[in-house]
């Protein structure tokens, strides 16, 4: 059964595996902003685990699952300079590859190592589909959740605040003035975002908002709403009847994943 101090091994091995990109970028940033993601992951990811009162080995895990879900994104921009999967890799399978390669989850039993690999294998995909034993479909949901929170907390500071030289965080996106109208139409009948609508800056924001139908937890929705994100992604799209129905869409949905929670949550982090 896998200790809060295997995590403890687990990150002290994530930083030394991340340092060196940091170390070596000309522009460090984009490095530094995956690490303090996967610290935020982490956090939102103890959070979600208390609300479902989950034990401390099944916490640990779902923790550790955190700290390497993303260890792909740094061979990702350090060799393709984007974190656009469809630019560049899968960053998720990249993950997978250099969690073996750097032996990180060697000290774990065999069935922890591959839950958690196959969590992250999971954790990119649009949605999940198929049948998952029970260990695995609880972890990857909590994977899915606790990183769209951080996700969607990220954009909305630099929706906020942009800077142009950060244009890698929207995947270098131009702004063309429209209304995604094929992707609103498409979010608004299936619930489900598709991902060849993301050519725009604003198609990108309309899927952003979308993946909260994809939340699963209670105290995942109770977190975004806190975040009151929605509305900062949907404000700088072109108003119009369906970009009002969207954000209420949105909104009644978020509100119904929150009210069927009876457990403790955390806050979510706001934008300063």
């Amino acid at each position: 059964m896998m200790t809060h101090n295997d995590f403890l091994k687990i990150e002290k091995q994530f930083h030394a595996y991340t340092r060196p990109f940091v170390d070596r970028a000309k522009d460090p940033y984009p490095f530094v902003l995956k690490q303090e993601h996967t610290a935020r992951v982490c956090s939102a990811m103890e959070m979600l685990c208390e609300s479902l009162g989950l034990d401390a080995s099944r916490t640990a895990r779902a923790c550790a699952a955190a700290m390497v879900h993303d260890m792909g994104r740094f061979p990702q921009f350090d060799v393709f300079q984007t974190y656009s999967d469809i630019r560049s890799k899968n960053h998720a399978a990249l993950g997978c590859r250099e969690i073996l390669r750097s032996n990180i989850l060697s000290h774990l039993s065999v069935t922890d190592r591959q839950l958690i690999l196959r969590a992250v294998a999971l954790h990119n995909r649009p949605r999940l589909s198929g049948t998952y034993g029970r260990d695995l479909n609880l972890l990857a949901r909590l994977l899915r959740d606790a990183d769209k929170i951080d996700i969607l907390g990220v954009m909305k500071c630099h929706y906020l605040n942009p800077d142009s030289n950060h244009g890698f965080i929207t995947h270098d996106l131009h702004d063309d003035g429209k209304i995604p109208e094929t992707a609103l139409r498409e979010l608004l009948e299936t619930r489900q975002n598709d991902l060849s609508c993301i050519n725009t800056l604003n198609g990108m924001k309309v899927f952003q908002a979308g993946m909260v139908y994809d939340l699963n937890f209670p105290a995942a929705a109770v977190a975004v709403l806190d975040l009151e994100v929605i509305p900062v992604l949907l404000s700088g799209i072109p108003p119009s009847d369906l970009i009002a129905r969207l954000e209420q869409a949105l909104l009644n949905h978020l509100k119904f994943l929150a009210s069927s929670n009876h457990g403790k949550h955390g806050r979510a982090r706001k934008c300063g």
